[in-house]
Parts: C-alpha cells; structure tokens; sequence
C-alpha cells in the first residue's frame, strides 16, 4: 500500500486519534497477550506493504493472534516501557492485502483475534469504553476552551476557591498511565456537564430515611447544615427511629430503585421528598463540597466505573474507618520525625456511616484543616502539569506566584519533601500509601514553610505490622482494629511495589516528564540525577540510624527493571481468577526500565 492510498483512508479526529495512541502505547507497556515478548523486530524495508513512512522506522511483527499478522512502528522508550507507538496507522495483513489500522476500535479487534470468546468479549467492552473516553473529552475539552477563552475572571479570595480552581484545572487532564481515564463510565455527557469537575456545576443532595436497626454510624461530627427530617420534607417524629442518609442526585434518579429491590431495602427505607445541602464535585468526582461549609467534604457511593470497567465508585463499610486509622497512625508518626512534623498536613475522615452492609448506601465526612489553610493555596499534584488559563503550566504559575519563577525550585522542594515523608514511612516503619496524584496535594504559603504535604483518603495504605510494632509498639494499635485484612502485610514486597509505583511513579516521574517537555531550563537528565540522589541520601541517613534499606537500595536504585501496575490487564481484560490479584488496582509486573539507575 503506498502512501497516498494510506492516507486516503477515513482518519480520526485529534481526540480519538489521542486515545488511540493512548491504547496502544497501554498495550505495549503490559504485554497485552505476548505485543512485545512474542513479537519480531523488523526494519521498515521489512515489510512486505512500504510507504516512506515505513522506511524509516522500526516494527514490532505480530503472528500469533489469529490469521495474517500486525505490524506496530515503535520507538525505543525509557519511561515506563521500551517501547512505545511512533505514529499511527498499524498494519494488517488480511487476505494477502495490507491494511492500516488508525481507529482503535479496528487495533482492539486485531489484538482480539483467534482468543477465547471470554477475551473477545472483554476487548469488545474496552472498545465501548474508548468510544466513551473520546466522547467525554471531546466535552471536556470544549468546557476547557470555553473558560480559557472567556478570560481569567476574578482571582479567588479564599482557600477553598483556589482548592476548587486546581481541581478543575487537573480534571482536563487523563491519568498518565489508565488510557481510557476520561471515560466516566455510566455518564452520558449530560451527567458530566451536571456532576462533573470539568464543568462549573453545583446540585442538591437527595436524602433516604433508613430505620435505626439498619444504620451504622462511626463517629458523631456532621457537617454544618446536615438537615433534620423537616428540611428534607419529612415528619421530625421519623428521628425517634430513623436516621437520614446522603445520595447523588445521579444514583437517586437511575439504579437507586434496583438497589433497593435487590437487597430487599424498598419497603423499609423512605425517599425524602425534598433535596438539601448544596455541593460542587471535587477532582475525584464522588467527594464533594459543601456549599456553605467548605471544609467539611462529603464522599458518597457514586454508581460509575473509572480507572477500568471494574473500578465502581461505591463505598466499602470498612474503608469508612479504615481511613481515618491510617490518617491517625499518620499524624502520630508526623510528631515523632523532626524532618516531617509541621509539614504534613492531614484531614480527618472519622465520621461516616453505611446501610446494612451495602455498598451503594453511605457516606464518609472529610474535615480539612481550615486553620492552618487560611491563606493557603491547594494543588493536587494531579494538576501541575494542567495548562493554566494564563498560559504555561499549573506548576509555572505557581513557581511564579511562589518561587520568584523558578520552577525547577519548586520542584526540588516538593522531590525533597515528599522522598523524605515516603521512604522513612516506608523503610523506618513499614507504610506505603497509596497516595495518589489525587490524594496527595501540595500545600503552598507565603510564609514558612512556603510547602506541605496534605494527604487524604488512605484507606488503602499497606502495612507491615511486625515493623510497627517493633518500631514503635504504641503506634501499632492504630491498626489494630483494621477491618480491610489486605491492608496489614507480612512481607516488604508489598511495600517496594506501592512505593514504585505511586510515589516514585505517578508522584515524581511523571511530573518530571512533563515538565520537561514544556519548562524551558527544566531539564529531565538533571533532575532524574537529583532523584536518585536526594533517594540515595536519604537511605544513607536511615541506614545510619540502624534501618535496613536493603530492599529499598536495590529495588530503587540498583535493579535493571521498576515495578509497574498493569492497569489495563488487571482493571478490564482479564478477571481476578486469572491475574491472581486481590486488588485490580494492585496486580504488578517488573517491566519498565528504571530511570533512577540509568541516571
């Protein structure tokens, strides 16, 4: 096929053709069924169709899926993979012709083919989930043009605001690594302009009446405004044996009526007839902001799936204590580090509360710390690298704002603060969190310390109990009524694998990476080498004092090979029986070369 018939061929739109490329770079990191460990690599010259595209590149020859075979231009890659997609189209042979492939849903169908049906079915639901992920942001990059073009607008006066600002700022922006991450699936479009962050929407609550015998509280310190039965259209003679329960607007109107049949709650719950307290969605779009106490967070069950087809957003009944004993452990440690105390910041998430054991009924209360945010500004580290409405990047603006300019400043001090805060969690006491670039959010000021940690939502911490204990035996009692048996762990593993993957990762690499391609003077090589650096200093620092860094010095810094998440696999094409993981978010390879060794 020559060139001009290639490019005579129905190409997508820059959003598709951006999740296409997303997909497949996905499936060159996992492996998906053999892509790269079972692939030849050929020259262009190779190739039995030549275009001068093809000439020029390098091609991994797939044979073994089904009939005929694919070929995949690739570019060698340091960062989390060693290969990644030059361009698109693929190639296919299909009865001795050579066809491109430029639509995803095209490259899906190839990758599925000669697979059990389970896999063909499964390939097929991760299609419909691209066509939602470009559909969403084609949506979502419209409400962005939208803002940016109608002008900066008032600068926001207080905390919260500036909070909500970033927020929205980061959800313009795809998890780095989950392709199809703009995908909210369940929400049509309409959902997303009335629940979403990308848009400026504020909704009411709806609210259920539950009896008493079904409703099981954990701690008592309810937002300003949580209304009594009358505001919600109630008698106030209800209170004597009912106990009101918060809903999104989007799970009352849609499957709230199946859940209630299906777990036999119809005739025992009673739908209140009027809505009550007013929120705006946060980044993780099921936490969300009370209007007229915007300290105070409610996170409720949200029926939709992102991150993979398996990622439902409901709320477990241990995770609504779960969190707030990790968050105390946390705060206790905090005062034991020099180096830390007076620089973490945490919220508290003691108050909360489920229906019988379900799921898709409860509530968690988060409290921010608003004292000690008065005249701060808040960022998830979600969204440094957000195009500003200014012009440049998040992290730019707050260099400007905070570092006279300098944003490799800002990031060196964010890279000291957080190495120092993970890996004596890690290596003195046995803790990785799975502080993502969501829950972890960078705290700035004008006065000392100009930065701090603020994290939140760590029900899903992992924890060596045996190093706690001997550690400190009066902090292992923070865990001592852990209800989530996954999160107490009897080995470092574990604890290497999150560590990796989420601060190393998602928290310091991917920042790097981003802000090299768009920071003039940030350079990649340079700050990789201050990574490894800064990490070899600290454990130097914590062997001194008598840890054992073993396995932190040789899986940071000496192995060939980081460990990953295979996200995709684990989230969508393949069930738990097969991957063996306890947790689709926690099924690990060893595939992606280690930047920190090679700096």
């Amino acid at each position: 096929m020559n060139q001009r018939a290639m490019e005579g061929h129905c190409q997508p739109d820059a959003d598709a053709s951006y999740v296409c490329t997303r997909v497949v770079d996905a499936l060159l990191r996992e492996d998906v069924r053999g892509c790269v460990t079972r692939a030849r690599l050929v020259r262009g010259e190779e190739l039995p169709a030549r275009t001068d595209f093809s000439l020029t590149q390098r091609w991994l020859e797939i044979g073994h899926f089904g009939a005929g075979r694919m070929w995949i231009p690739v570019t060698p890659e340091r960062f989390m993979q060693s290969w990644r997609l030059t361009r698109l189209p693929l190639l296919v042979e299909e009865g001795g012709q050579v066809q491109p492939l430029f639509h995803v849903a095209d490259i899906l169908a190839s990758f599925s083919a000669g697979a059990d049906s389970d896999t063909r079915a499964r390939f097929a639901d991760f299609e419909r989930e691209c066509a939602a992920a470009v559909e969403h942001r084609h949506a979502a990059e419209a409400a962005r043009r939208d803002w940016f073009e109608a002008g900066p607008g008032h600068e926001p006066v207080h905390w919260h605001e500036r909070m909500l600002r970033y927020d929205r700022l980061a959800s313009y922006l795809d998890h780095p690594l989950y392709p199809t991450a703009r995908a909210k699936l369940g929400f049509e479009v309409a959902h997303l302009r009335r629940y979403a962050p990308e848009f400026p929407c504020a909704f009411e609550l709806n609210w259920l009446a539950v009896p008493r015998a079904l409703y099981h509280p954990s701690g008592d310190r309810l937002p300003p405004g949580w209304p009594g039965f009358s505001d919600v259209g109630l008698p106030d003679t209800l209170a004597a044996d009912h106990a009101l329960v918060p809903v999104h607007p989007f799970v009352w109107q849609g499957e709230l009526d199946a859940f209630l049949a299906g777990s036999g709650l119809s005739e025992q719950v009673i739908r209140a007839p009027r809505s009550h307290l007013s929120v705006t969605p946060t980044l993780s779009v099921r936490s969300l902001v009370l209007a007229e106490a915007p300290a105070w967070h409610l996170k409720l069950p949200l029926t939709i799936r992102t991150l993979g087809a398996k990622n439902i957003r409901t709320i477990k009944p241990s995770t609504i204590r779960d969190g707030q004993r990790v968050q105390d452990l946390l705060g206790a440690i905090a005062e034991r580090e020099p180096a830390i105390r007076g620089r973490l910041l945490l919220t508290a998430e003691d108050t909360g509360a489920h229906v019988d054991g379900k799921t898709f009924l409860g509530y968690i209360v988060r409290r921010y710390p608003e004292a000690a945010l008065r005249h701060a500004t808040l960022v998830p580290v979600a969204g440094l690298l957000a195009p500003s409405p200014a012009g440049g990047c998040v992290a730019e603006e707050l260099a400007a704002r905070f570092y006279g300019g300098d944003t490799v400043a800002l990031f060196d001090d964010y890279l000291a603060l957080t190495l120092r805060l993970h890996l004596t969690l890690w290596v003195r006491y046995g803790i990785a969190l799975e502080s993502n670039q969501q829950n972890s959010v960078l705290v700035f000021a004008d006065e000392a310390p100009r930065l701090r940690l603020l994290l939140k939502d760590n029900d899903a911490a992992r924890l060596h109990r045996a190093r706690l204990e001997r550690v400190a035996p009066a902090l292992a009692a923070h865990i001592e009524a852990l209800e989530d048996a996954r999160l107490v762990v009897d080995h470092d593993l574990p604890l290497a694998q999150m560590f990796t993957t989420i601060t190393l990762q998602l928290n310091l690499a991917v920042p790097t990476e981003g802000l090299a391609g768009c920071v003039p003077g940030f350079n990649r090589e340079q700050t990789y080498a201050r990574l490894r650096e800064r990490t070899a200093a600290i454990l130097d620092e914590l062997a001194a004092e008598g840890e054992d860094v073993a396995l932190a010095r040789q899986t940071l810094l000496d192995d060939d090979w980081l460990y990953i998440k295979y996200l995709l696999t684990a989230a969508t094409l393949l069930d738990k029986s097969a991957t063996g993981a306890a947790d689709v978010n926690k099924f690990y390879g060893k595939s992606a070369p280690n930047f920190l060794k090679a700096a």
